[in-house]
């Protein structure tokens, strides 16, 4: 699994970048050469695409990310998919939850809060970029160039000019909703974390950071809530996809594995083995040729 902040933070050869406290600013052609890598994402993001394609894919949903797009990104996992050997160039703005937080309550009485939408995003929302916006980017592209590197209150008022000209744009009405909902709730649900999370091969302390908690406060408040630990949970979630997937799609199993965030294709296979009692293989030709076995409780049960 890539952290691609930390990445992209902790090797600069690999990025065009820009630093404000936590905030980032980078510019770069994408080096993923696998058609398929799943990254990690510790805070959001708003990405502008240059040029080339990628397709992000999570929980059975994509989207397009191709020249002229501008999505804001959830923190979290996915998965990224190159279906060419295009490059893709991209602009992205990495910011924290309290620094869009902060921006939200300071500006509220001059955004559009009346008659707010429900506060719910995908993992990847699209959004609208007027000509205000689209300036802002290419007048971004020079501070990358400019000797010495632009001052850091400068650098933060332009993360806050891109977020206040994305939000004040009515076309964004549920960005806005979501990041008004997030300036009201300082910890992430933890269902919800896990629940859109779990299909992805990420450590405990990944896990503690996308629900704002340290790892025994997270390993405790879990206990609470889902009344297993932590790895028994994710192991069953991502057994019982890989069955439901191979039940019902004709994915190869290692593409299965892949999709439920296991290591490789020779660790899924043992351990569903040893959970199901029989190969991914096994299991797949047994519900095929027994189709009863779909309702029996009893088989292939973890």
């Amino acid at each position: 699994m890539i952290n691609l902040y930390q990445a992209l933070k902790s090797f600069p050869p690999f990025s065009r970048q820009l630093t404000c406290k936590d905030l980032l600013f980078t510019n770069y052609d994408c080096p993923q050469t696998a058609s398929k890598e799943q990254f990690y994402i510790e805070c959001n993001f708003i990405s502008y695409v240059i040029s080339g394609k990628r397709v992000f894919h999570k929980n059975g949903v994509s989207w397009n990310l191709e020249e002229g797009v501008c999505a804001f990104v959830k923190k979290g996992a996915h998965i990224s998919e190159r279906e060419k050997e295009d490059g893709w160039c991209v602009m992205v703005f990495f910011m924290p939850d309290n620094f869009l937080r902060q921006l939200v309550n300071e500006n509220r009485t001059s955004l559009p809060m009346a008659n707010l939408p429900e506060a719910d995003l995908d993992h990847v929302t699209p959004l609208d970029v007027n000509e205000i916006c689209r300036s802002f980017f290419i007048s971004m592209i020079a501070y990358f160039t400019q000797s010495p590197p632009a001052p850091e209150n400068l650098l933060e008022l332009k993360f806050k000019e891109l977020v206040l000209s994305l939000l004040t744009n009515k076309k964004n009405i549920h960005f806005l909703s979501y990041l008004n909902n997030l300036s009201h709730d300082d910890s992430p649900s933890m269902e919800d974390v896990m629940q859109t999370n779990f299909a992805y091969n990420l450590s405990l302390a990944e896990y503690a950071r996308l629900t704002c908690k340290s790892i025994p406060t997270f390993q405790r408040d879990f206990k609470k809530i889902f009344n297993e630990t932590p790895a028994k949970w994710v192991m069953k979630k991502r057994l019982n996809k890989a069955a439901e997937l191979l039940k019902n799609t004709s994915m190869s199993i290692s593409d299965i594995g892949f999709e439920c965030g296991f290591e490789n294709q020779t660790h899924f296979s043992r351990v569903f083995k040893e959970k199901k009692g029989g190969s991914p293989m096994q299991f797949r030709k047994d519900t095929q040729t027994f189709p009863h076995l779909l309702n029996d409780s009893n088989a292939y049960s973890i």
